[in-house]
């Protein structure tokens, strides 16, 4: 059964298509933040935090080395910031470099065996560009694959889902397309974790004007609802992060259709807190497994 806000497509049509023409004439271009795209920190100095690339080479396959990747749109770009410190990737380098050095000064100051952190340095990559959907993410992806590029990820952070509620496409298709993405994560880059952020609360977005807004804001809603059931069904290593509530109130870059610095740096916090939970589940798993085999032993 449609929903109301597709029913409203009967009698606003015409609104919305002058709306939406309106939005792309005037809104402010901003463009995408400089910086490095990829590089490698020590994740055990709080003071190595700053996006930079390590002069000695890591490969992706050595010991101790984590591997993030994180793909999308102009939001995943970090477009609303001046650089890519402030933006998603590097506010969730800073966030998860700070939250290994205060995991290590924990463990160094307790008394009895604790598991350490796993991982000593962060390989970090950025693939996103303004204006992507989540096809044109796939098909990048496997042009980058095509190429016989080395690429391999522990964990993804992909940001998608505005260009698609912005397109005719319906969220049955779009979770398709996120499910072949995911799929070739996992089967290609062998990811063990794939962070999906949610389609931001585009009814809040203050380049949008009324209707349209509340429109795309109901998309928006239809996309999530979507995703949180896919995930949930999905036997692929995905999970959602839902920033709605969490940052209600913040206010947004200047063109009032991208994140603020505010909001990035939220952002890669909850991604940090993510990624840690994950990195600490596998090290205690396999703490777990080396005292079960050393009892065996006996």
């Amino acid at each position: 059964m449609p929903t109301l806000h597709y029913l409203s497509l009967i009698f606003l049509w015409p609104i919305y298509l002058l709306q939406a023409i309106w939005v792309k004439k005037t809104t402010l271009k901003l463009p995408e933040p400089k910086g490095l795209r990829e590089g490698i920190v020590r994740l055990n100095n709080a003071n190595d935090s700053q996006l930079s690339l390590d002069t000695e080479v890591v490969s992706s396959s050595e010991p101790n080395t984590l591997s993030i990747l994180v793909i999308g749109d102009s939001a995943a770009a970090g477009v609303g910031v001046e650089t890519q410190q402030q933006a998603l990737t590097g506010q969730t380098v800073q966030s998860l470099t700070a939250l290994t050095s205060q995991q290590t000064t924990m463990t160094s100051l307790q008394t009895e065996p604790a598991t350490p952190a796993s991982y000593h340095k962060l390989k970090w990559r950025l693939i996103a560009k303004s204006g992507y959907s989540t096809k044109n993410c796939l098909n990048k992806l496997n042009h980058i694959l095509s190429q016989a590029h080395q690429i391999s990820a522990d964990t993804v952070i992909i940001s998608l889902g505005v260009n698609d509620v912005l397109s005719p496409i319906s969220a049955k298709t779009w979770i398709s397309q996120q499910q072949q993405l995911c799929e070739l994560l996992y089967t290609s880059l062998g990811c063990s974790q794939i962070i999906i952020t949610s389609v931001p609360p585009m009814s809040a977005f203050p380049a949008l004007p009324q209707p349209f807004r509340w429109f795309l804001g109901s998309r928006a809603n239809e996309f999530n609802h979507a995703l949180t059931q896919w995930i949930d069904h999905s036997s692929l290593p995905c999970e959602q992060l839902d920033m709605r509530e969490s940052l209600s109130n913040a206010t947004m870059a200047e063109d009032g259709f991208h994140p603020s610095a505010e909001i990035y740096q939220h952002w890669g916090k909850m991604a940090a807190r993510l990624i840690q939970l994950n990195t600490q589940a596998k090290a205690n798993h396999t703490s777990a497994n080396t005292v079960q085999n050393k009892t065996s032993d006996r």
